[in-house]
């Protein structure tokens, strides 16, 4: 089942891996180039001129790859493209030859940080005779990978053709689920009269549904990924909208937002979620025709789409195209949050008679987002029944209730860093907020030295749970909001600066797999990145089982993974049994393979992804 394009073409395995798993390059070979092995990692998009630049070279202990080992040369050299050697160094073990935790590996550093001149090199170990992955040096090393990221949204569009001028390849479909324009009640499904319009927005992940709840997680980061780094945003992404001179993000969010729009009713409410009633889809989705639902009115629904109505009016208004786009964002999100406000909350909307996720929200979690919603209407309007609200709630968060600031809801609690710089902010709560970044920046345990992880990007062990590419994300986003807000010195900045940048490289193949954790990135330059995933319009099943477009970002170890193979297919139980920074697979497979708890993408692990690389392109 496994197919990685550069390994079926050219190269060997020579070790047994498991069915299914990540297999290293070992073996595969360039021509006029050396070997390549999986056991010197690098970003394999590359550095930016001035940042630092660690390879990290591993020999496996533990794991499915525990007989795949290497030894470091002496000395290491970093070649160009044509073979030239431009440095040479030696490598230095990490912790004395400890063997890491989390990846079940021993391993070396080698620091090159000192070349900085633009252009395409790999790492080159001559008692081996075998080389890192291509990578680049250079001031726009990330944009191209920023834009294959946030392009994933064109491609998780519901209700428009996904036509081969924006696919920019293959992935194409006909315009799926026009029925949503005649949705109907899910508790009444027989009443024509309750049909709505709640076409559009994008595919929440591998699955076709659609959870208002759940854009919290992804409307936020992709409006403070804008808003903090607004030059690298363009409007030449290759989405329809490109062209029309405004940034192409901001175009793709109003997709979302417009759907949003629909899903909210003339009173404020908003159903909890709409989508399937059963698992009978078909490929491709524009020939699955069943009927689709909504659900009941859920406060926790609106108080959601309050916040990203407030917000996102705060950032359209900046734009004389959209200035009455924006004020009829802020006459919604005053709606529902007085719907919000005026309504008994609601914690079971959800009966999961829709599938497949279940979108309620719990009391906490809506107390939460009533901070944040307030945050953004107090922006919007200066009125004080806002404020309040804020002091009432704002110690809700997890990044003030907790012990330090938390990497769990990132992209909605970026609203109080947000706070800090609004003219009338509390005094008090911007000293809580500034101090909690400032206490934080100092643990161990939010952001500490790169020596913490062989693969300098070190999380929590509990962090290796489904989904866990969200987390790491945060990680990286979190530090550098604590570097910009925390009121640190020069050299905590760097160290949390640092942190971020580390967390970056661990998605490009600085990491135990050797292995890009976005999808089919090869003609953006990695040799080496996943070639499945779970999705319904690209997944199991469908022309592009093993080429699905590129820039997904999976959902990444878990080490909670319960998936169980069926009858006659190759066992998965080895998952179980891996250090959890190995705890992956690349496949697809359905139940009870259950894939989509490893390779699943969704439209929220992708905004805290773009969120951090946002912050790198130039």
């Amino acid at each position: 089942m496994l197919v990685l394009g550069l390994m079926a073409l050219c190269g060997k395995i020579a070790v047994d891996f498991p069915a299914y798993s990540v297999a290293p390059l070992s073996g595969v070979t360039i021509a006029g180039l050396p070997a390549v092995t999986s056991h010197i990692c690098v970003d394999q998009f590359g550095y930016l001129p001035d940042g630092s630049k660690v390879a990290v070279i591993s020999d496996p202990q533990k794991g499915y790859n525990a007989n795949d080992h290497y030894t470091c040369g002496s000395k290491l050299e970093v070649r160009d493209r044509s073979g030239k050697t431009v440095f040479t160094g030696a490598a230095t073990a990490w912790r004395n030859g400890a063997t890491h935790e989390d990846s079940g590996d021993k391993g070396w550093w080698f620091d090159f940080s000192t070349v900085t001149g633009s252009g395409q090199y790999y790492v080159y170990d001559p008692s081996t005779k075998e080389r890192s992955p291509l990578f680049r040096i250079g001031e726009q090393v990330f944009k191209p990978v920023l834009m294959a990221a946030t392009r994933m949204y064109y491609y998780q569009r519901l209700g428009t053709p996904i036509t081969e001028r924006y696919a920019q390849g293959p992935w194409v479909d006909e315009a799926a689920y026009l029925q949503d324009k005649h949705a109907r009640y899910v508790n009444a499904k027989d009443d024509a009269s309750l049909e709505r319009d709640l076409s559009g927005g994008w595919m929440d992940a591998g699955d076709t549904d659609k959870y208002p709840p759940f854009n919290g997680d992804v409307i936020h980061p992709l409006l403070y990924a804008y808003t903090a780094n607004p030059k690298v945003f363009t409007d030449d992404f290759g989405i329809p909208e490109s062209g029309n001179g405004l940034p192409d993000i901001l175009d793709e969010v109003k997709y979302q937002l417009d759907w949003l729009e629909r899903m909210q009713d003339t009173d404020g409410s908003v159903p909890v979620k709409m989508g399937h009633v059963d698992y009978n889809g078909k490929y491709p989705l524009s020939q699955d025709n069943r009927t689709r639902y909504y659900g009941p009115k859920d406060s926790g629904a609106a108080i959601f789409t309050s916040a990203i109505f407030a917000h996102a009016s705060r950032v359209y208004a900046k734009f004389p195209a959209w200035k009455s786009y924006a004020a009829g964002l802020r006459e919604r999100a005053i709606r529902s949050w007085d719907w919000y406000q005026t309504h008994p909350r609601t914690f079971k909307s959800d009966t999961g008679e829709i599938k497949s996720g279940i979108a309620n929200r719990s009391a906490e979690e809506q107390d939460r987002m009533e901070a944040y919603a307030a945050i953004h209407l107090f922006a919007l309007t200066g009125e004080e029944k806002y404020q309040a609200a804020i002091k009432k709630k704002v110690g809700a968060s997890r990044q003030l209730s907790e012990y330090l600031w938390s990497p769990y809801e990132v992209g909605a609690s970026e609203s109080l860093v947000d706070y800090i710089g609004l003219p009338k902010a509390d005094p008090d709560i911007v000293a809580r907020i500034k101090g909690q970044l400032a206490k934080s920046a100092m643990s161990d345990h939010f952001a500490p030295g790169p020596d913490a992880d062989l693969y300098r990007a070190w999380m929590e062990p509990t962090n290796y749970h489904w989904g866990s590419s969200t987390v790491r994300s945060s990680w990286g986003v979190v530090a550098i909001l604590a570097a910009n807000y925390g009121g640190v010195d020069s050299a905590t900045h760097a160290r949390l600066m640092q942190r971020a940048a580390d967390m970056l490289h661990s998605f490009h193949g600085v990491n135990p797999l050797g292995v890009v954790y976005l999808t089919n990135m090869g003609k953006y330059g990695a040799e080496h990145s996943l070639q499945s995933m779970y999705h319904q319009r690209y997944g199991e099943n469908t022309p592009f089982s093993h080429n699905p477009p590129p820039g997904y970002v999976v959902g990444g170890p878990n080490q909670s993974f319960a998936g169980k193979a069926a009858a006659g297919h190759p066992s998965i139980d080895w998952i179980r049994a891996q250090p959890r920074g190995k705890a992956y697979a690349d496949f697809n497979l359905n139940w009870p393979e259950s894939s989509w708890e490893l390779s699943e993408p969704a439209i929220y692990y992708q905004a805290m992804y773009v969120r951090l690389i946002a912050a790198f392109a130039r």
